[in-house]
This record gives structure tokens, C-alpha cells and sequence, in this order.
């Protein structure tokens, strides 16, 4: 009767995600709870709930071989995204003061816009990608460099929709032109211990900041994501 229960329960799942534009499969049947915690799902730490709400979650520290195919039935902003209705964009909002690039160059900016912060931001998801893309290059698919390289593609197409959302110019891609090379395994665990503090702090200054609801969420999620992901490398150290 249970195993029935579970089964019928399993489908109703399917449908209802289905319905909603989600293709993934059943996360409970192909993923070991590291893997949910990084595509969103997993229970975070000193959590009770089932699902959380994360987008970059989980430790990524696991044996499993299952992939991260839920990253699409992640909470997210899809092309639909709008303004925030209750927050007035002037045109500074919208304009450009960058001090350098991703989080470096955000947490050297005392000008903070709107159009700063999301180009910032995805200037820093850019850079994670290259440098984990480059750190599997030079020492194989290690984890969790490949499940955190490819919770990235989730990150930047969760902040692509607020650009178009508030009018202004994502950037290009130029994040293979500022990886840099490690010499070993733990130089690399270590890159990404750096790269998450100073991706969470860039996330913490931003939301000292006037900001529409709906950007304040992702930085929000993004940010914990992050906390997760420094704790993955910390765990190799």
C-alpha cells in the first residue's frame, strides 16, 4: 500500500512539473541529497523543510554519478521576469560606473547603480564558470568543480531575464580572459575557497542596497548558494 501511495505520489509530481515547463525527472529517484542541495533542492544546514530555495546550494562533495538535469525545475526568473512594480528605476539606475570586474570590482565600487550590480554579478558568474571550466581542463573532471561549474549555467540564466527586465545591457562573456591558472589540485580547492568569499561578501554589499524585490531575491539565493559552495572546497582543504 505504501509503494503504491509512493508511486501515485511520484506521478502527481511528474505531471504538475510537467505542466508547469519542467522536463526533469523525479529528483528523489536520481539524485543523492549533495546533488539536490547544489541544483536547489537539498535540505541546507539547520534546515527541517524538504526543498529549499537555493540556486548555487549543496556541498557538491558526493560519489554519486547523477547529473544536475533538476537545475531547470530550480526556483529562477525565466524571460517573463518584469519590474518590480513598487520600485521607481531612474536613469542613474540604469547607468554604468564599473571600478573593475565581477566581485573585485564591485567591492571597490563606493557608487553602487542598479545596472552596477547585476553587470557585476554576472561578471563574477562568468569568472566561476571559466575558472572551474579551466580548472577540469588541467586536472580532469574533479568534484565539486564539475557539478559547481555547471550550477553556473543555472546562475547566469537566473540573471539574465533582470537585465532585460530593467532595461539595461548585460555584458559579454569575458570571463575566460580573466581565469588564471593553477599549479595544483589544492591551488585549485583553494582558488575556489577565494572565490566564493569574495562572491558572497560582493552579494552581502549588494543587499546593503536599495533594491526591487525580485532582484533582492536572487542576490538572496545566490548568495547561500554561494555559502554552500565554500563550504564544498573548505571540505577538500
Amino acid at each position: 500500500m505504501k509503494r503504491r501511495f509512493s508511486i501515485a505520489l511520484v506521478a502527481i509530481l511528474t505531471l504538475t512539473l510537467a505542466l508547469a515547463g519542467c522536463a526533469a525527472a523525479p529528483v528523489a529517484s536520481t539524485h543523492s541529497e549533495d546533488d539536490l542541495q547544489l541544483i536547489g533542492f537539498g535540505k541546507q544546514p539547520g534546515e527541517t523543510t524538504a526543498l529549499s530555495t537555493g540556486y548555487r546550494g549543496g556541498n557538491g562533495d558526493t560519489n554519486s554519478n547523477s547529473g544536475i538535469e533538476g537545475d531547470d525545475c530550480a526556483p529562477s526568473y525565466n524571460t517573463n521576469t518584469t519590474a518590480a512594480p513598487d520600485f521607481s528605476l531612474s536613469e542613474s539606475d540604469k547607468t554604468l560606473s564599473l571600478t573593475g570586474y565581477g566581485a573585485e570590482g564591485a567591492l571597490d565600487d563606493d557608487t553602487l547603480t542598479l545596472a552596477d550590480m547585476l553587470t557585476y554579478a554576472i561578471q563574477d558568474e562568468y569568472l566561476a564558470r571559466a575558472e572551474y571550466e579551466r580548472i577540469i581542463a588541467d586536472f580532469g573532471s574533479v568534484r565539486p568543480f564539475t557539478n559547481i561549474m555547471r550550477a553556473e549555467e543555472t546562475h547566469i540564466k537566473t540573471l539574465l531575464p533582470l537585465f532585460d527586465a530593467y532595461g539595461i545591457t548585460a555584458p559579454a562573456d569575458e570571463g575566460a580572459s580573466h581565469a588564471v591558472a593553477v599549479p595544483s589540485l589544492t591551488d585549485a580547492y583553494q582558488a575556489g575557497v577565494s572565490a566564493e568569499v569574495s562572491n558572497i561578501a560582493m552579494y552581502d554589499t549588494f543587499l546593503e542596497q536599495e533594491l526591487p524585490d525580485n532582484v533582492r531575491t536572487v542576490f538572496e539565493s545566490l548568495m547561500r548558494a554561494s555559502e554552500n559552495h565554500l563550504r564544498a572546497f573548505q571540505n577538500r582543504l
